[in-house]
């Protein structure tokens, strides 16, 4: 096909110098997305796609094509992107804009580096709502707890109402005492629970570029699951290979046991929104406020620091590290207040 479709030059090697658009996108796609070293997740996926989607919608409101694009175009866009979007969206859609440029250079398609013009806005890592606002994504145990107790509370349907709201509960508990991620949460299957060799019980999750880690449950959340379990007659003994998911939806199932749809993440948001409603607490807070106040938790009760970035999955320790920095920084007054200044 790419012979066929004058994409190759006389070396056999990729050239998209006399491709059309359509073709520059799809190669790209192709060659640098789909036939990447990591296997994507379908989140991952959905953020490339929207990422092109907003980059086509701006070169047609402006009536471009990637032909069209030199020096002006590339800062124009730069300019829009940063105008409209946080840090975090901006930086993440700039870098699609940036790789396929740089792709279009290395295939012919462009005779000028353009990729260079492209610059990212800066952007704190973490947990920060926004940069240098001094505002985190993150809960007090109380705020957290009477948060959960909202949970089971949101729930309205007569039909499976206790099994919805013990679902709830279930959700607000392994959010808050576990740090998953939402889609490691959503992803979990009966099977994902196991008992070692002490009785303690042990979520197997698969997290970000389908990487396994092991995470406690602590006892309290272990009563919750046993209870969830109990009423939606779910099977007594763990098995590994169950891959019956844990969380689904049942307001449309008469028969949970025939083919359960996966709860999914507009539901949980959904959840989550309405708790926080209940709860009048800030309407920014979203699932992942959780995870950010796991972690936060861990490192103030002394956890080392190595333990809480396996829990909580990252890939580098310097993003736990930031977590540690703030906590020390908040606490530098404590610090102050023991040193004697006045004799």
């Amino acid at each position: 096909r790419l012979a066929s479709s004058n994409l190759l030059d006389s070396n056999r090697n990729l050239s998209l110098k006399n491709a059309s658009d359509q073709e520059l996108l799809e190669m790209f796609f192709v060659v640098k997305i789909f036939t990447s070293n990591k296997e994507l997740s379908p989140h991952t996926l959905k953020a490339y796609r929207t990422d092109a989607k907003t980059l086509l919608i701006f070169m047609n409101d402006h009536q471009l094509g990637f032909r069209d694009i030199g020096f002006p175009e590339v800062k124009a866009y730069n300019h829009y992107i940063n105008e409209k979007y946080a840090p975090k969206s901006a930086i993440r859609k700039l870098e699609f804009f940036r790789r396929i440029l740089y792709f279009g250079y290395e295939t012919q398609f462009y005779v000028a580096h353009l990729s260079t013009w492209v610059s990212k806005p800066s952007s704190k890592k973490g947990h920060f709502a926004q940069p240098d606002s001094g505002q985190v994504r993150e809960l007090t145990p109380h705020d957290a707890e009477h948060l959960i107790a909202c949970f089971p509370q949101v729930v309205k349907a007569k039909k499976n109402r206790e099994a919805l709201q013990n679902r709830n509960l279930l959700i607000g508990y392994l959010l808050y005492t576990t740090g998953m991620r939402a889609s490691e949460l959503l992803s979990l299957n009966w099977g994902s629970f196991r008992i070692n060799r002490r009785g303690a019980l042990y979520a197997d999750v698969l997290g970000k570029g389908k990487k396994h880690r092991s995470i406690p449950i602590r006892g309290e959340v272990k009563e919750v699951l046993f209870t969830y379990r109990e009423s939606i007659c779910a099977p007594i003994e763990w098995n590994s290979n169950d891959t019956t998911p844990l969380f689904f939806s049942l307001y449309n199932k008469n028969d949970i046991e025939t083919d359960p749809k996966r709860l999914s993440y507009p539901a949980l948001y959904k959840i989550v929104k309405e708790a926080v409603t209940l709860a009048g607490k800030q309407s920014n807070i979203s699932p992942h406020w959780f995870r950010h106040t796991f972690v936060t938790m861990l490192l103030e009760n002394d956890v080392p620091l190595a333990v809480v970035k396996d829990w909580a999955g990252h890939a580098d320790i310097s993003t736990t590290n930031i977590y540690l920095e703030r906590i020390n920084q908040d606490d530098s007054f404590k610090h102050l207040q023991k040193v004697s200044i006045f004799q």
